[in-house]
């Protein structure tokens, strides 16, 4: 259903409940002229003679007594103590059954029944004042229960206090108990209805604030909470179960709740609305009239509750109810084309708001306390009203805002996917220039080992032919093996490298290559045995992988050229270990062969090489030569 249906609905609705609550009242009123003690025999009125206080005197003297039709009403009777006698003779066509006695709003009221004999069969107490325990069982603080008997005529006489500063109206009812308790139930059934849906719309608002945390949905929790216990206090049954020995309390504190249920709307309408942003004078009028409304709660309280001035309260909530009118009229009159179509609803609820407070006021200034019978249910009506409009403008908000988030996400991610889309294209030339640098660089390193392959070989070529030239002697082409198989070294760091296409090599892999050249070079028939022992093909740097060659490279040379002369051993061998420790690798060189003094450990040219490149390697060496030689080194983090 759109929400101006719904308005059109409300504002028919409200038009209705207004036109036959008039009728109700009107109603109403005929139905008190026809139940009231004025049938038959009048009700006689006098003021109480300030010495005698006693039913039996006022029995006794009936000429003190006149019509009360004949009787002003004026401002004596809203202080002074009055009697009230009624006579009910047969020709009332009563039948024996039990009766109530009700009256409106008044504060203290004996009865005093008295038979046909002049004797008193009971007295009571009630008024709204009164203590419960002062009041009879089956009595309440407006109404007494009486058994009478048919054919026997009674005498009702009534001391009556009003003490709220209004005239008392004498608008006692008796009626049958069975029409009483009708007459009650459709009350009943009306309030129930209004207070089942004022807890249906507070569950609504608590579960609906819970979930959006939408901080409007509180202020319409205390206004529609506050109605709903101002409607509840009006009642007797609120004052019984809170207020028994303290009544007048009780209903001092009714105008406490229409106070925070009028500065509950304030505050919803200066946070629906935005109102300080909007329009900065109407924010500070609005807080000055919640100031004024809680001042004037403290002052009404004191008034009631120790002056029990009623109707000077009243006029105290006749004056701030014309302030709500002429406050929000003014305001969306100015404001109806700065705010958005969800704020108008508040608008909406506002004019159901000021018609509730003229309705009040009207029926406050024609009928004065007797309006109070009226407002409870008025209040809940209205307020009903307002809620559902003012539910209905903050859905459409909240949806407003959903759609604008969604909206503004859907931007963002607009945006980012833009910025994503632009930072790929960034990215992606970047990799092509990137891979273009590594297909340049990758270019220039196969160039450079291209070169320094060639160069190696050149090298290895050129001693070769200084080798087999003429008039050179043994030890000359000795040196320059030595020089070719440091030469090959460095040609197989070189190979593996460019075949591994990384920084590392296996460890391994150039052990055993290193020693396959080597025996190719000096001993190709294989007479001296070689155990290389190497737990795991660990990986090495470059920076360890040449200077590891080469000291193997001169540790076999060394063994194959000097280690077994002819004649020396039958079973000549070289072992080779790796251990590889936790903090340290071990690697373990020994020959058998015939070893050397101590003089040419110091003069070797290749084992100070060994020392060298040990060293480089962030090394040791220790060398024993007593039964052929003994290297065993200790390197630190090697692999």
């Amino acid at each position: 259903m759109k929400p101006n249906i719904i308005v059109t609905i409300l504002l028919l609705l409200s038009i209705a409940i207004i036109h036959f609550g008039r009728d109700a009242i009107m109603s109403n009123n005929q139905a008190t002229v026809n139940t009231c003690l004025a049938n038959n025999s009048p009700i006689l009125i006098t003021k109480e003679n300030t010495a005698y206080n006693n039913p039996n005197y006022y029995y006794d003297h009936p000429s003190i007594f006149v019509p009360i039709s004949q009787v002003k009403r004026d401002i004596d009777q809203e202080k002074g103590i009055f009697w009230l006698k009624k006579e009910i003779t047969p020709s009332d066509r009563l039948s024996t059954d039990n009766y109530v006695l009700s009256f409106d709003n008044l504060t203290y009221v004996n009865l005093t029944l008295i038979n046909a004999k002049g004797e008193i069969e009971f007295s009571r107490k009630s008024g709204l004042f009164r203590k419960r325990k002062e009041l009879a069982r089956d009595d309440n603080r407006d109404y007494f229960v009486l058994h009478l008997e048919a054919q026997k005529p009674y005498t009702i006489l009534l001391r009556v206090k009003h003490s709220k500063g209004y005239t008392p109206v004498y608008n006692f009812r008796l009626q049958t108990e069975l029409d009483f308790v009708k007459k009650k139930q459709r009350g009943r059934i009306v309030h129930a209805f209004m207070e089942g849906a004022i807890i249906v719309l507070l569950l609504y608002m608590a579960l609906a604030w819970m979930v959006s945390r939408y901080r409007p949905y509180i202020w319409i929790f205390l206004f529609l909470l506050s109605i709903g216990l101002y409607s509840v206090a009006l009642q007797n049954f609120f004052i019984d179960f809170f207020f028994y020995n303290r009544p007048q309390l009780g209903w001092s504190t009714v105008s406490l709740f229409s106070r925070l249920a009028a500065i509950s709307f304030y505050l919803l309408t200066i946070d629906f609305l935005q109102l300080r942003k909007l329009h900065t004078r109407y924010y500070k009028v609005a807080c000055y009239i919640i100031a004024t409304i809680g001042l004037t709660a403290l002052l009404t309280f004191i008034n009631n509750f120790y002056f029990a001035n009623y109707k000077q309260s009243n006029w105290i909530n006749i004056t701030l109810g014309i302030i709500h009118m002429l406050y929000f009229s003014n305001l969306f009159i100015s404001l109806w084309k700065k705010i958005d179509l969800m704020q108008r609803f508040l608008a909406y609820g506002s004019v159901f708001f000021v018609t509730g407070i003229t309705t009040m006021v009207y029926c406050a200034l024609t009928l004065q306390e007797q309006a109070i019978q009226y407002v409870s249910m008025l209040t809940q009506f209205f307020a009903l009203c307002i809620t559902m409009l003012l539910l209905i403008g903050i859905r459409l908000k909240l949806r407003k805002n959903e759609l604008d988030y969604h909206q503004s996400t859907e931007s963002i991610v607009q945006e980012r996917t833009n910025e994503l889309k632009k930072a790929n294209n960034a990215l992606y030339e970047q990799q092509i220039q990137l891979l273009q640098k590594n297909c340049y660089i990758e270019t220039l390193i196969d160039e450079v080992n291209h070169r320094v392959k060639n160069n190696l070989q050149l090298l290895y070529s050129l001693s070769s032919l200084y080798k087999t030239g003429e008039n050179h002697g043994v030890q000359y082409n000795q040196a320059i093996q030595s020089m070719q198989d440091r030469i090959h070294a460095m040609m197989l760091v070189n190979q593996l490298l460019v075949y591994n296409q990384n920084s590392q090599l296996k460890l391994k892999t150039l052990v055993v290559e290193t020693i396959n050249y080597l025996r190719q070079m000096h001993d190709p028939e294989k007479t001296v045995c070689v155990n290389v022992n190497i737990e795991q093909d660990w990986l090495i740097s470059t920076n360890t992988s040449i200077p590891l060659a080469l000291i193997i490279t001169e540790l076999l040379t060394n063994s194959y050229k000097y280690a077994f002369p002819e004649g020396s051993t039958s079973t000549p061998a070289i072992s080779l270990k790796i251990i590889k420790k936790k903090l340290e690798t071990i690697m373990h060189f020994e020959d058998n062969g015939v070893g050397a003094a101590q003089t040419v450990l110091s003069t070797s040219f290749g084992i100070g090489l060994v020392k060298d490149l040990t060293r480089q390697i962030k090394g040791t060496v220790t060398i024993q030569q007593e039964r052929g030689f003994q290297y065993i080194f200790e390197f630190n983090n090697m692999i």
